[in-house]
């Protein structure tokens, strides 16, 4: 009796018997050295665009960042600047001469400041101010938030001038704007490599003569020479590195200010900026 080969079913293949079927196996073939180098090349190229993607963007993101910071300090203290030396010279009787007003220092104060008479605002050296002023009030305060004396002054009463004055000294400390109040030094702001002052000076400096700005000048003023005014630039420096790979100008621009060059090195890594401003002490003013 006679049977027909049965048929295998899908996937499978007639075996060498005559009703044997079995599995078909795939055929397969191997990955060649080329196809190898070609895949790995293929990859590291991937690799290396990924890479650098991801290198610009997080220097593009420390230029921002050091750039929202330098903004940020320069502001504040241009802000802090303008506020406090805006003080300088207050009396609180207007009609009270300043050589009364301000009597000079037979010692120099805890912050190393010391004022000739009818004195309110002076240059310790290129980096400082002093300055002097008298509170407006009980509830005024020097910046380290020490209140003066005024004993039993009313409004409009001048002070004893031993306790009721404010002397302060600002100055750049280790990258940070500082105020110097007797022994007490209060941080302003960070970032703040050096400052370079101009300084609008009146040669008048008689009681009773007309105030005025004679010339700017940035050398340290003489004694004979009042300060009337202000003309400051701020070098700032962020607090992280930045590879952005791009030429710097701030260092030439801060040497035209007449910024000292040895204070600013544009291929330390840090980002520099420049902030400047100009102040009219307005007590001292006409």
């Amino acid at each position: 009796m006679n049977f027909a080969h049965s048929r295998c079913g899908r996937g499978f293949e007639r075996g060498p018997g005559a009703w044997a079927c079995r599995m078909r196996m795939p055929s397969q073939a191997g990955m060649s050295l080329v196809e190898i180098m070609v895949a790995l090349a293929i990859g590291l190229f991937l690799v290396l665009i990924a890479t650098t993607i991801y290198m610009q963007g997080l220097s593009s993101f420390g230029f921002r960042v050091g750039q929202s910071e330098n903004l940020g300090n320069s502001r504040l203290a241009l802000a802090v600047l303008d506020s406090e030396f805006s003080k300088a010279g207050y009396r609180r009787d207007p009609s009270q001469a300043m050589f009364d007003a301000f009597p000079a220092d037979s010692s120099p104060h805890p912050n190393g400041c010391q004022f000739a008479q009818g004195q309110a605002l002076y240059a310790a050296d290129t980096q400082s101010i002093c300055l002097r002023f008298q509170p407006r009030d009980a509830a005024e305060t020097d910046c380290a938030g020490t209140p003066a004396n005024l004993g039993a002054a009313g409004p409009y009463d001048a002070p004893a001038p031993a306790t009721g004055m404010f002397a302060e000294k600002y100055t750049v400390e280790s990258g940070v704007l500082v105020c110097r109040a007797a022994q007490e030094v209060v941080p302003l702001a960070d970032g703040v490599r050096a400052v370079h002052f101009e300084f609008g000076i009146d040669r008048q400096t008689a009681p009773g003569a007309i105030r005025r700005v004679d010339a700017f000048a940035a050398t340290l003023p003489g004694q004979q020479e009042a300060i009337r005014s202000l003309r400051l630039a701020l070098l700032l420096e962020s607090s992280g590195k930045v590879t952005q790979g791009m030429a710097s100008t701030v260092c030439e621009r801060w040497a035209q200010l007449g910024g000292a060059a040895a204070r600013c090195d544009a291929n330390a890594g840090a980002l520099l900026q420049l902030a400047t401003g100009t102040l009219t002490l307005r007590n001292l003013m006409p």
